[in-house]
This record gives C-alpha cells, sequence and structure tokens, in this order.
C-alpha cells in the first residue's frame, strides 16, 4: 500500500534526523547580573561579565560531580579490630536468627487459623492474610539482612 508523503511527516523526519545528528558547538558561556538584579546568561562577552561555563577544550561536561576515591578516614576515627567486628556480627546473626524463628512461628499460627477457618467474617479474613502478608516480608527482609552480615 502507497502512502504518500505529507509536508508535516517530511518536516518530522528532518528534524528526526537533525536531532540525532546534531552535536554541542563548543562556547564559553559568560554570567552576567545587571543593576536591577536580573541574571543573564550569553555565549559573548559583555563588559562585567563573569565566565561560568566553557567547553572549548571539546570535552563534555559532567551533570553530576565526580566521586572521590581513597577518601582517608580521619585519624580519631574510631576503629575496631577484626575479632571484635566478627563477635559483633556473630551476636548480630544470632539476634537475627532468633528473630526469624519468631517470625516463622508466628506465621505458622496464622496460617493455622486460616487453614482452621478460625475467621467467621471477612474482615477477620483480611486482618489474618494481612498478618500472614507482614510475617511473610518480615522473613523476607531477615534473610536479606542475614545475607549482608560477613
Amino acid at each position: 500500500m502507497y502512502i504518500p508523503y505529507t509536508r508535516d511527516m517530511r518536516q518530522a523526519c528532518l528534524a528526526l534526523l537533525l536531532a540525532c545528528v546534531a552535536q554541542s558547538a563548543p562556547a564559553a558561556v559568560y554570567k552576567y547580573v545587571d543593576a536591577d538584579g536580573n541574571v543573564t546568561f550569553s555565549d559573548h562577552y559583555r563588559p562585567g561579565a563573569v565566565k561560568f561555563l566553557d567547553t572549548r577544550d571539546g570535552g563534555t561536561i559532567r551533570s553530576t560531580p565526580r566521586k572521590r576515591g581513597g577518601v582517608e578516614t580521619p585519624a580519631d576515627f574510631p576503629r575496631v579490630d577484626a575479632r571484635t567486628q566478627s563477635r559483633r556480627d556473630d551476636v548480630r546473626r544470632s539476634l537475627l536468627l532468633d528473630e526469624r524463628k519468631n517470625e516463622e512461628n508466628a506465621l505458622a499460627a496464622v496460617r493455622s487459623q486460616i487453614d482452621n477457618g478460625k475467621a467467621r467474617t471477612v474482615a477477620e479474613r483480611e486482618k489474618l492474610d494481612e498478618s500472614r502478608r507482614l510475617h511473610e516480608k518480615n522473613i523476607e527482609m531477615l534473610d536479606k539482612e542475614l545475607a549482608r552480615i560477613k
């Protein structure tokens, strides 16, 4: 089937083509603040203007600042030796495992109430279902925390 190109279609294709091949021109950008406090940005220098940005080097401009790597920790920053940290991790792991066991027991109790038909009304059933979802989510989060411990 033949579809004739319309003028609008040609203009849209041309605009798309130009947008694809367009590159930013390297230029300096100046910031000028007049006596009334109005701020003007321009690529032409004007007396009293301050160079705001210079891209003449052909480099790209980063939208976010680059993170510095290898920042030193201050000398007075508290440090923990590996043995102490290992003991802390063991205590944390045991607490998380105890909490997970409690959540599993609570989940089993809620599931048994649901299976035994303890909920007599729709509201009670919804409350039990919400409790079940909460315990399942808690177990999932505890598993994630346990996986993070070294």
